[in-house]
């Protein structure tokens, strides 16, 4: 199971299993920029917002409890700005427009994955109906580009301003692009791990990279094309695919940090990096059964436990998590040639150790 194994580095010094430190840094100001985008917007569809995002329980009243997930996107972006000797708030319409590009998508995706529950509350869809989902997310998506116009406000330029509009847009294009090839790939018979790691590159890696990209030259002389902002670009990169792999990983092998029970993505028949690779690799009668499973409309009791015999027989997990960490030797090699600001590039190491042994 993830988190069983010793979480140690290839150093020998411990893996951090909680959440890195810096993180709570940002919290808070984070947390008030996103409230303060929707002040003003009070129509009904604002209020699924305000809910979605964990302020508001469904009648409108105030959550008693924090519900918002890690924040990963806008905490990447204020880093960044800081790695480059910049200061953080410069970046806070980035921040709150990738964090509301992100919401739109996970609210489609518990629509198209018909998902009820995330963060142990009801989607949007499973509340308000399908229609409303759409619109919410659709709506959410203009939040973000509006949040993102601010910069200026902020003292950018109107050059960075406009690539920062610009590379948001393409980004949540490959972002959108990669949830199509996702959906695309349940129907398909076999993927090829190429294959995949394009499409986590788009589905999740696109949003991670422009975090990392464009918190580091919001504040920061130079521009988007300085060799700094290019090198930090290139961590966010891997920073992306570790955090997908390590997902899908959690999504056969999690369990109770991640709510959901051992085999969730295999229940599916997803076609994540597990499923790619013992598909590819399983021989005889293994890969006779596992094809067979896959190509069933529905999973009987016993498949499950077959999958994850013959993944076990394969070492799967061994594999996915290899990839997880030869990405995180490239991002490592990286943050070690740049020059980052204050206590910056301690911090990024530490994300990446936690990115690679999270256990939700």
């Amino acid at each position: 199971m993830p988190g069983d194994a010793p979480t140690t580095s290839s150093t020998g010094s411990a893996k951090p299993t909680t959440l890195p430190a810096f993180f709570a840094r940002y919290q808070g100001m984070i947390d008030t920029a996103l409230r303060a985008e929707l002040d003003g917007l009070d129509l009904p569809v604002y209020e699924t917002h305000r809910y979605y995002m964990g302020w508001t329980e469904v009648d409108g009243t105030p959550s008693s409890g924090s519900v918002a997930g890690k924040r990963l996107r806008p905490t990447l972006a204020l880093l960044a700005a800081e790695a480059a000797g910049g200061d953080p708030q410069s970046a806070m319409p980035v921040a709150v427009a990738l964090e509301y590009v992100h919401n739109f998508s996970l609210i489609h995706d518990d629509l198209e994955d018909r998902d009820r529950i995330r963060h142990h509350r009801p989607t949007v869809w499973a509340v308000w109906g399908e229609p409303t989902a759409i619109v919410s997310g659709n709506a959410m998506l203009k939040v973000a580009d509006r949040a993102i116009s601010k910069l200026a406000e902020h003292g950018a330029s109107p050059e960075v301003t406009l690539e920062a509009q610009h590379s948001l847009t393409a980004n949540y294009l490959r972002m959108m692009e990669g949830q199509y090839l996702d959906i695309q790939f349940e129907s398909r018979p076999s993927v090829t791990v190429d294959e995949y790691l394009d499409m986590i590159e788009r589905k999740t890696g696109a949003l991670i990279e422009t975090a990392v990209y464009l918190g580091s030259f919001v504040g920061r002389p130079g521009g988007p094309n300085s060799a700094f902002s290019q090198g930090l670009r290139s961590v966010g990169y891997e920073l992306g695919r570790i955090f997908q792999i390590r997902d899908d990983i959690l999504g056969v092998w999690g369990g109770q940090e991640t709510g959901k029970p051992v085999g969730a993505d295999i229940q599916r028949k997803k076609k994540a990096l597990p499923a790619v690779h013992a598909l590819d690799n399983a021989q005889g009668a293994a890969r006779t059964r596992i094809t067979e499973i896959f190509a069933r409309e529905e999973l009987e009791g016993q498949d499950v436990e077959d999958v994850l015999q013959i993944m076990e027989e394969l070492d799967t997990q061994g594999y996915c998590q290899s990839l997880a960490d030869e990405r995180w030797r490239r991002a490592l090699g990286v943050i070690k040639s740049l020059t980052l600001a204050g206590e910056t590039a301690g911090e990024l190491e530490d994300l990446g150790e936690f990115l690679l042994v999270r256990t939700s």
